[in-house]
């Protein structure tokens, strides 16, 4: 055990005799390189989430355009009150309810990833957690139910209040499993 103790203590002796380390010459402008690369990637993410908002704004109104012929078709007279064009903030809202129901997806896949719900459970957490699941289910029906009628502040609304309910779910059942690997 002493020789290894006399080699730490030895360490900033051996770290001096090392050689200095000359800089490079091509060292800036190598740093330069890796900043303008980092750049790069930064403006391409930008630009992607530009175009997927673009997307999601020309989806909303193919949807739309899409639905106004089933209306049309089912009751003439309502086709001349939905090719009014959307108002900015209507694709605005349109375009929220895209971002949310990303956001929404990505929940359910986590809260898939937690596996099922224990055999034993504690009553701190299974309560809220079978409060929160049925307010999911009524938000899904009220979705389900306006598809196509609802205006997109409303269903921005209904979107928002699901994320922010399957956030709750998927903490609560983050520390109900916690709980049980203790």
């Amino acid at each position: 055990m002493q020789p290894h103790h006399e080699h730490r203590l030895n360490l900033p002796g051996r770290l001096r005799s090392l050689p200095a380390a000359a800089p490079r010459p091509d060292g800036w402008s190598d740093v330069q390189r890796r900043l303008a690369l980092r750049s790069e990637a930064s403006n391409r993410r930008y630009h992607a989430m530009r175009l997927a908002a673009a997307a999601s704004v020309a989806l909303v109104a193919v949807t739309a355009i899409w639905r106004i012929g089933d209306v049309s078709s089912e009751r003439p007279g309502r086709a001349a009150e939905l090719l009014q064009p959307l108002t900015a903030e209507q694709v605005i809202s349109a375009d929220r309810v895209a971002q949310l129901q990303s956001q929404s997806q990505a929940l359910d896949e986590v809260l898939g990833g937690l596996g099922a719900r224990p055999v034993v459970e504690r009553a701190g957490t299974s309560l809220p957690i079978d409060t929160l699941e049925t307010q999911v289910q009524w938000l899904d029906h009220q979705l389900s139910a306006g598809v196509g009628e609802l205006e997109p502040r409303s269903a921005e609304q209904l979107w928002r209040r699901r994320v922010e309910a399957m956030n709750s779910l998927v903490q609560l059942r983050y520390v109900e499993a916690q709980r049980i690997d203790m």
